[in-house]
């Protein structure tokens, strides 16, 4: 009987995630699976192997994103192909998309949950903690400090006029969920048990953690920026 099937699992989710093989196999269910399947995988890692994955940076930010999902709102991903136009470098090709309003609603429930009234013995050091996690996530994210600069108004369908179109602002997971990936590649492969497992032997080089994505994940000239919204990349001139 196979054992420790939970790695089996996130693989299994994060391949119908990320892998464009798996298109079709992707319904409403794929991402909140995923991010669930992450949880999971972070909780069996510490308890089962004393292996913590879950002071990642990229952790940290699915991990808000799925205490949303999970308890608020449905957060629904869109796919697209990355658009690439002249003097501009990404570091992926496709996007995993999701409102940047949802994001916005994500980390303010973070907060709000986290944070107790300021007359709370605890305050101070919930406070703290809620600092730390976005400094944590500041390091991977380019945009932190412009989101917690004004929460409020990114929490309410953050949308820019571009060359006569209104869009609606989005956020890329994708380099979240692949970062988050190669580390627990990494991790399997460390532990002895899990290191044996089918399906950590055929992960194939790009599996690992020295291939993640860094914080700035765009490099461009400053004449011809991508903004990231739900529908893609928008190169604008106004």
């Amino acid at each position: 009987m196979e054992k420790y099937t939970f790695i089996d699992r996130y693989f299994h989710s994060q391949s119908e995630l990320l892998d464009i093989r798996h298109t079709e196999d992707r319904d409403i269910n794929t991402l909140f699976t995923y991010l669930n399947n992450l949880h999971s995988t972070a909780d069996k890692l510490l308890e089962l192997f004393d292996c913590n994955i879950k002071t990642a940076p990229e952790f940290k930010m699915l991990r808000i994103i799925r205490n949303y999902f999970h308890h608020v709102g449905d957060v629904d991903e869109i796919r697209l192909h990355v658009k690439v136009e002249e003097n501009v470098l990404v570091s992926h090709s496709h996007h995993l998309l999701i409102p940047l309003e949802v994001l916005a609603k994500s980390v303010k429930l973070f907060i709000d949950n986290t944070i107790p009234g300021k007359k709370s013995k605890n305050y101070n050091a919930r406070l703290q903690f809620v600092q730390k996690e976005i400094s944590d996530i500041a390091e991977i994210f380019d945009y932190a400090t412009t989101l917690m600069s004004d929460l409020e108004l990114f929490c309410q369908k953050p949308s820019l006029m571009l060359d006569g179109k209104a869009y609606e602002l989005g956020f890329d997971m994708y380099k979240f969920v692949f970062n988050i990936t190669n580390t627990i590649a990494d991790k399997c492969r460390e532990i002895p048990e899990l290191s044996e497992k089918k399906v950590t032997k055929e992960l194939d080089w790009s599996y690992r953690a020295e291939n993640n994505i860094g914080k700035h994940d765009v490099f461009c000239s400053p004449l011809n920026v991508p903004i990231t919204t739900t529908e893609g990349f928008v190169y604008a001139k106004e």
